[in-house]
């Protein structure tokens, strides 16, 4: 690198480890509801505060918003893809960053770049300082209110034409929702969070459904009984139409675009999406539509690390029962009748690895334990995942490799014998970790692409 390139890497660093400084890991998972709904209503209050003493910048360009158990950062890609295609000038986010702290914020096909990302997080930080000095607020300041009002503000700097902007948990007390927007999007209601929006199927769908707002359209993917009638009365309750993407005998351009299976209902969901933005006076042609939801891709959603051949390397950051389902569908049909892959597997210790394991059993020949590393969040040991795989009934061989770059090289070796392939999963962090050596931090930061160029590939 030159040194120009060595400053804005340092000044990445420098902003990262600020942001990281604000995480406070999980202590207040086990409060109780009401405490956790004060927490989240407290800084919802401050993150309008800061935005209104920016003028509001969430205000200046319409938003698309997106949750759902599974799906939501697949839709909203495709969203601002098709969007982007139609000629606009989009801004995206999306939560969580797989590698790098500034793949949550884009505009078009560019990532922010680090000097913005430095600066404005310096800015936010002060605003934050005068309006809320540290000895007189409680709870402190948080990561997720620093990102809310670091990327409306960032979208409002850089001029766009319309934002489509992914939930991080749940919606209702989520840190992104302080905006109207024009399109609210739920892709599913599945169990997962349960311990801050469950226990149930309702319950998850009440905290998903606090994204929508008056006037504003809706847009479902495929939803179970209780989650529909929850999502239905609010929607009713807003005036707000409601459009079920996925029911049977619906037909939308583009969808056959999708490139697999499991991402064919995520991809109707982004296309009704883009005729209701038509509705709205968007103007918006089938081929844009299409051609947004063909080039629609993600960094460790069944990703196929590049130069791998014997044996191929899959990473995907699969974390729940239905992404687990949909994840674990795609390797049996990508085996194409030979061996099935061989496992790479580490998890949360939030996680609930019953009804992963159920799924993921069915699709591997062996499976190497490992234990990805976070920051703030507590991963599940090796020893306890070790014991819980051979609990679930799985049939194959159990390896254990503490740490993940050496599991994958494990993998590999079994997976070479056998004429296998080789899968990562079961949690985000872990597809992040190991696709670093595929794809460096500092390259991805400098080039503002998840995916940059390098002069080789790694064997």
């Amino acid at each position: 690198m030159d040194r120009s390139a060595d400053f804005e890497i340092e000044s990445y660093r420098r902003a990262t480890e600020v942001l990281h400084g604000l995480i406070r890991g999980e202590r207040h998972a086990s409060r109780s509801a009401a405490t956790r709904r004060l927490r989240a209503e407290t800084k919802l209050w401050r993150i309008r505060a800061m935005l209104n003493a920016l003028d509001d910048p969430q205000c200046r360009y319409p938003v698309i918003h997106v949750t759902g158990t599974s799906g939501k950062g697949s839709t909203a890609t495709a969203i601002a893809a098709i969007l982007t295609a139609a000629g606009y000038r989009v801004g995206l986010r999306t939560s969580p960053y797989l590698q790098v702290a500034t793949e949550k914020l884009q505009l078009g096909h560019s990532l922010i770049d680090a000097w913005s990302f430095s600066s404005m997080v310096s800015g936010v930080l002060d605003l934050a300082a005068r309006l809320f000095p540290a000895e007189l607020t409680a709870p402190p300041f948080s990561y997720a209110e620093v990102w809310s009002v670091l990327g409306f503000w960032w979208f409002a700097e850089r001029r766009v034409d319309i934002a489509v902007v992914e939930v991080g948990a749940g919606g209702r007390f989520d840190a992104t929702n302080v905006i109207d927007p024009i399109v609210s999007v739920i892709t599913s209601v599945g169990l997962d969070h349960l311990v801050t929006l469950g226990p149930t199927i309702a319950d998850i769908a009440w905290h998903k459904a606090g994204i929508i707002k008056p006037g504003s359209s809706v847009v479902v993917g495929p939803l179970l009984a209780q989650a529909r009638a929850v999502i239905a009365e609010a929607a009713e309750s807003a005036s707000a139409d409601l459009i079920h993407a996925c029911d049977p005998g619906k037909t939308q351009p583009g969808v056959t675009r999708a490139p697999l299976g499991f991402r064919q209902q995520n991809a109707r969901v982004a296309a009704v999406v883009a005729n209701v933005l038509v509705q709205r006076g968007f103007q918006i042609a089938e081929a844009a539509i299409a051609a947004g939801i063909g080039s629609t891709r993600l960094p460790g959603r069944l990703e196929l690390m590049p130069g791998t051949v014997d044996p191929v390397v899959w990473v995907d950051g699969a974390h729940n029962q239905d992404k687990i389902r949909a994840v674990t569908r795609e390797a049996i049909r990508l085996s194409r009748g030979g061996p099935l892959p061989v496992i790479v597997l580490g998890m949360l210790r939030s996680k609930d690895p019953s009804s992963i394991l159920a799924q993921l059993g069915t699709a591997a020949s062996c499976i190497v334990v490992t234990v990805p590393s976070v920051h703030g969040k507590e991963s599940r040991s090796g020893a306890a995942l070790t014991s819980e795989v051979n609990a679930s009934g799985f049939a194959g061989a159990v390896h254990v490799e503490l740490e993940p770059e050496r599991a994958v090289r494990r993998a590999e070796e079994i997976a070479r014998r056998q004429g296998a392939a080789v899968l990562v999963t079961g949690s985000m962090y872990l597809a992040g970790q190991v696709r670093r050596r595929w794809f460096q931090d500092q390259d991805i930061v400098l080039q503002r692409t998840p995916w940059p160029t390098v002069s080789d590939c790694p064997g």
